[in-house]
């Protein structure tokens, strides 16, 4: 009896065959190989290269690293000034407290307002002898 062979397949990356890009030279070449003069090939080689860089940076893979990272950079600024925001809208008052302070300063006003005048006259009364006592002395 024979005993089969077995072949495992390999798992893993497939080896990839760079491909080489035609340098500019190769392209107005290749260009002016099909009838086109030199600057008709220029043009249609800058005009190919302009449509391969939109057709890359639409794609996003191209700036696909920088751009997650300004925007991963971006949200936790918004995140941050966001989390500011809501504690110092903790920190607030409602609306209860809010009256509760208006009542108690009002009551502060007017008990203030109320002592104000029996501080103030005999602190005028001292000033008025002060200066009737400097003034009636001989010198």
């Amino acid at each position: 009896m024979e005993t089969p062979t077995v072949t495992i397949p390999k798992i893993g990356p497939k080896p990839s065959k760079k491909l080489k890009l035609p340098t500019p030279k190769e392209l107005i070449s290749h260009y002016e190989s099909q009838g086109m003069d030199s600057q008709d090939a220029s043009l249609k080689v800058i005009e190919d290269l302009q449509k391969a860089l939109f057709g890359v940076i639409s794609s996003g893979k191209g700036k696909h690293d920088k751009l997650l990272t300004e925007s991963s950079r971006k949200i936790d600024a918004i995140s941050n000034r966001l989390t500011v925001l809501d504690m110092k809208l903790d920190s607030k008052p409602g609306y209860v407290e809010t009256f509760a302070i208006g009542l108690a300063s009002g009551a502060a006003l007017k008990g203030i307002g109320a002592i104000v005048p029996h501080i103030i006259a005999p602190l005028f009364q001292i000033w008025n002898s002060v200066f009737t006592a400097t003034k009636s002395s001989p010198q």
